[in-house]
């Protein structure tokens, strides 16, 4: 081959190769480039990452896509809703509409409360519920249970009914929480997202732990607060971060236990979010809203925190526009994304699992939704709040499983109180009227529960002051559906009343009593319950000190008693709405060796109703002994704090009575759930009358008084500081607290 060939064919391949090169490079420049895949990152904040929502309103309308998403406390919570499939307006209205003091507020609607834990409520036991183990007391792992939050989150995730692999989302999606026993964080990928929210959030101290595979989950914020490298180890190209920091408290904030604990996850979480935000490059975008004074606990600020979070992200137009889609493109992708709510469809089985104590048919029992039946959010909360409302659990949850080639189930999953199944608990009562006239007393009450599987109790009382007793009961179901029950019982005691001629006191009437009985009875669901049975009582009766105006009795008393218990109230002491009754009765009978035959009937009713924050509240009563000369020591009492409040504690007593009364309250100042629930301002109107005095002076006739007061529900019980108004010149300055 000649040079003029090679040459010739060297300048063909060059030739060749640069038009192949000038191809390529236009096909380079004309090709368009991938758009980055974008993840967002959400810190924790309480009710300042609230703004999260309005950072996602704005991107939205920014056209800015969303490919995953992690969270950590409020982030994940805000974060879960978002990639569950709802859209950043739902969420607003979701938001804005929630009663966030509820949410936080651990007891079940009392409609819902097992009827022997409502009649607690009347004897102002006050918290801590102690455990009682072999390694001594014990306490919850936190103030709230969580069991109304993650209640709530089942509903912000509704779209997402069962998913259970994060990544199958609308949009894939990480949660961070602590592991409370290493520190370490925890990213969570699958599961229940509700579950996994509640993990993410929970404050150690404020809401218990949650268990999640073993280990034991507290507040993400503590380990990692603004997930960053989990955001691109999940699918980012580029970040989008918010970033809700939390100041740290002034020395005047810092108040309890519980702001230590949150001043010490604030400081934990500032120096994970000062690593993460080392890791930003030039393309990932900071949003930093400025919420000023909104703390972690003004959630009744969300409107505001939302603004807040829409302004600062605006802000950011410039650095974020280069990511927007064309519109088509991004309604394409969001049209994949969103997701409407699921119909959680029918199961062919309803079980309880993961007890060790516990008789799960007793549990079931308590459950409305039914195999086969179509199954509601609405009407399964309400089924886990009446399991929870037996106070037997420190928290409650739910899955679906199964249903994709075989049958499917509900199972509810109920944790027992580690702390239990033996409690104590501590109450206070106490009444004066500043003068002579003073009860105080102290109870403290040993519950032993579950016993044996259909959830025998044993409940023993010690109560020291005006009226010092022991008081033992044995409470046995006997089936596992809870309604019929007997209860053996045996008390010991000794109550001390005024005995008074007009308005002076004269004689202090001492009851000495040892008693013994079985009642036999029905539960009527959670409105109440109805016994009946057998009384032995041997009575000594006799003036203290003071004028012996009523006679000295020692003698046995024996005979029936029936008793009915009905609450529908939705609070013990300070109700908005509701009705409850109560209603006694005895007959001693000399055939059950009694030494005197009689009669005594009392009942109660009460109910109450509201207009906006304006309560009325009235309450009616009465008794008799059906002319059946009851003793002495059985008589009915009027008088004293809103039992006509303008006279002394107990001044008048006889065979009959009447009373009714009318109270008005306001809430003036709402408290924090530790200290009870609100400052109240009201007044009262009470009228009565009482005959057949057993002291044998003539009736007072009708009796008419009045009060004004300052009341509290406290954790210690109703308090009120009230001035009471009688006939003539009778009025009295009272102090009422708990039930004395």
């Amino acid at each position: 081959m000649n040079d003029r060939s090679v040459a010739g064919r060297l300048m063909h391949a060059a030739a060749m190769g640069m038009l192949a090169a000038s191809c390529c490079g236009a096909a380079a420049q004309s090709a368009p480039a991938t758009p980055p895949r974008i993840g967002l990152a959400l810190s924790g904040g309480g009710a300042r990452g609230i703004a999260h929502v309005g950072v996602l309103k704005v991107l939205e309308e920014m056209r800015v896509p969303v490919h995953c998403v992690t969270g950590t406390s409020m982030g994940a919570i805000v974060g879960a809703t978002f990639a569950a499939g709802r859209s950043p307006v739902e969420m607003q209205k979701l938001v804005l509409e929630a009663d966030w003091a509820a949410i936080f507020r651990d007891q079940p609607p009392r409609k819902e409360i097992a009827v022997r834990r409502k009649a607690d409520d009347y004897k102002t036991l006050f918290a801590p519920e102690f455990g009682v183990t072999e390694d001594g007391l014990a306490l919850p792992k936190g103030v709230i249970a969580g069991v109304s939050i993650e209640a709530f989150f089942r509903v912000l995730a509704t779209p997402a009914v069962g998913v259970t692999d994060f990544n199958k989302l609308p949009i894939p999606f990480r949660a961070v929480a602590t592991d409370i026993e290493t520190g370490e964080a925890v990213v969570l990928d699958r599961g229940s997202v509700a579950k996994a929210m509640r993990a993410s959030m929970s404050v150690p101290g404020a809401i218990s732990p949650v268990e999640i595979d073993g280990r034991l989950l507290v507040d993400g914020g503590i380990a990692n607060n603004l997930p960053i490298d989990e955001a691109r180890k999940l699918c980012a190209d580029v970040v989008i971060a918010v970033n809700i920091s939390t100041p740290p408290l002034k020395r005047d904030q810092i108040t309890s236990a519980l702001s230590i604990v949150g001043q010490l996850v604030n400081f934990l979480g500032k120096q994970t979010v000062d690593d993460q935000l080392r890791r930003m490059g030039a393309q990932d975008v900071l949003v930093a809203p400025d919420l000023g004074d909104i703390s972690a606990s003004k959630f009744d600020r969300s409107a505001e925190a939302i603004a807040i979070g829409e302004r600062a992200t605006r802000a950011l137009a410039e650095s974020l526009k280069r990511y927007s889609l064309p519109p088509e493109q991004y309604a394409a992708l969001r049209a994949r994304q969103l997701a409407e709510s699921r119909a959680l469809g029918t199961v062919d089985e309803i079980r309880v699992e993961g007890l060790q104590r516990t008789n799960p048919e007793v549990l079931l029992g308590l459950v409305d939704s039914k195999p086969g039946e179509p199954l509601s959010e609405e009407g399964i909360s309400a089924d886990l709040r009446r399991i929870f409302g037996r106070r037997d659990f420190e928290s409650i949850s739910y899955r679906l499983v199964g249903g994709d080639t075989g049958p499917r189930a509900m199972v509810i999953e109920p944790q027992e109180k580690s702390w239990g199944p033996d409690y104590l608990r501590f109450g206070l009562g106490l009444a004066t009227d500043f003068e002579s006239d003073s009860q105080f007393n102290l109870l403290v009450q040993y519950r032993r529960s579950w016993l044996n599987r259909l959830g025998g109790e044993w409940l023993t009382e010690v109560q020291i002051g005006q009226d010092t007793h022991l008081y033992t009961e044995f409470y046995q179901p006997l089936h596992e559906a809870g309604v019929w029950f007997a209860s053996p019982n045996l008390s010991i005691g000794q109550t001390t009343r005024g005995v008074f001629a007009g308005d002076d006191k004269i004689a202090d009437y001492r009851v000495r009593t040892g008693q013994v009985g079985v009642d036999v009875g029905a539960t009527l669901g959670t409105w109440g319950v109805a016994q009946l049975g057998p009384v032995w009582s041997r009575i000594d009766a006799r003036v203290d000190t003071g004028v012996p105006l009523l006679p000295q009795v020692e003698e046995t008393t024996a005979g029936m008693r029936a008793a009915l218990f009905i609450d529908q109230t939705n609070h013990a002491f300070f109700p908005t709405r509701g009705f409850g009754a109560a209603a006694s009765a005895y007959a001693a009978l000399d055939s059950f060796g009694s030494a005197e035959s009689y009669e005594r009937l009392e009942g109660r009713f009460r109910a109450a109703a509201s207009w906006g924050p304006h309560t009325f509240y009235a309450s009616v009563a009465g008794g008799t002994d059906l002319d059946s000369d009851m003793p002495a020591y059985e008589s009915f009492t009027l008088g004293g704090p809103l039992h006509l409040s303008g006279y002394r504690i107990n001044q008048f007593a006889g065979r009959r009575y009447s009373f009714g009364r009318l109270m008005y309250y306001n809430q003036t100042l709402p408290l924090p759930d530790l200290l009870g629930s609100g400052v109240y301002l009201g007044g009262s109107a009470e009228v009565g009358r009482i005959t057949d005095r057993v002291d044998t002076l003539p009736s007072p006739g009708t009796l008419w008084s009045g009060s004004i007061f300052l009341s509290a529900d406290t954790f210690l019980g109703p308090l009120f500081l009230g001035f009471g108004k009688g006939s003539s010149d009778n009025w009295s300055l009272y102090l009422l607290l708990g039930v004395p």
